[in-house]
């Protein structure tokens, strides 16, 4: 009962949270060209900073999760009980930053701030894709890249450490938001560019985190297999 009780809040933790990220899509498209007109600076240095180098934490995060893989392969070391962590990090990492951005980014066809036309005609909303070879504003790829961090503090509460996990969120919000706003300062992308490619991570997150910590316990409780 005590399992079926505790999968019933995570559903349910879940899907508010998928409804609370459409809702702040539907907010923040009302605001996404007047937001890029008020702040884009095209000389901006920390829009140029976070252009060169703002997904290097992100791909840290990612070598070091391989590095787990490669060398906790032997049961009963530290990095042995990382590898749950590491390939929910590992998984993200290729499902929004690889697959979903790069082929939205050629398929919705989102014209960049800073290449709209002068009369701005020919900027769109999210929501409505103008085709292949438009544009690649649509979703931010910076910031899918600045998300791969999210399966850490899901899998810090589950294995009950609040304060870390807590410590987690505060510096990887802050990192990823860091990052959406460099991306808008300098007219790469809107605020739903970077708020789409955060809420994919942000929902993705839970439940690779869920499924591969699923997958340990099952093999723990089988007979003859390695944690």
């Amino acid at each position: 009962m005590t399992a079926d009780r505790g999968s019933a809040r995570f559903w349910i933790a879940w899907t508010a949270g998928l409804l609370a990220w459409c809702g702040a899509l539907g907010a923040a498209s009302r605001y996404d060209l007047a937001l890029s007109t008020a702040v884009v600076d095209a000389q901006s240095t920390f829009g140029r900073l976070v252009r060169l180098a703002g997904e290097w934490p992100g791909w840290l995060v990612v070598a070091a999760s391989l590095l787990v893989l490669i060398l906790g392969r032997a049961p009963g070391g530290r990095l042995h009980a990382a590898r749950p962590l590491a390939w929910p990090v590992i998984l993200l990492a290729l499902i929004n930053p690889l697959l979903v951005t790069q082929l939205l980014k050629q398929l919705w066809g989102r014209v960049r701030f800073v290449q709209l036309a002068a009369d701005l005609s020919d900027f769109t909303p999210f929501y409505l894709p103008s085709g292949p070879g438009a544009g690649e504003s649509f979703p931010s790829g910076h910031v899918a890249m600045a998300f791969v961090w999210a399966p850490i503090p899901f899998f810090l509460q589950r294995r009950g450490h609040p304060v870390a996990a807590a410590v987690a969120w505060i510096v990887g919000l802050a990192y990823g938001s860091g990052v959406a706003w460099g991306r808008i300062s300098l007219g790469a992308h809107y605020l739903t560019d970077g708020l789409f490619a955060a809420g994919v991570a942000l929902l993705l997150a839970p439940l690779l985190v869920k499924w591969v910590s699923g997958l340990s316990s099952a093999r723990r409780r089988s007979p003859g297999c390695a944690a």
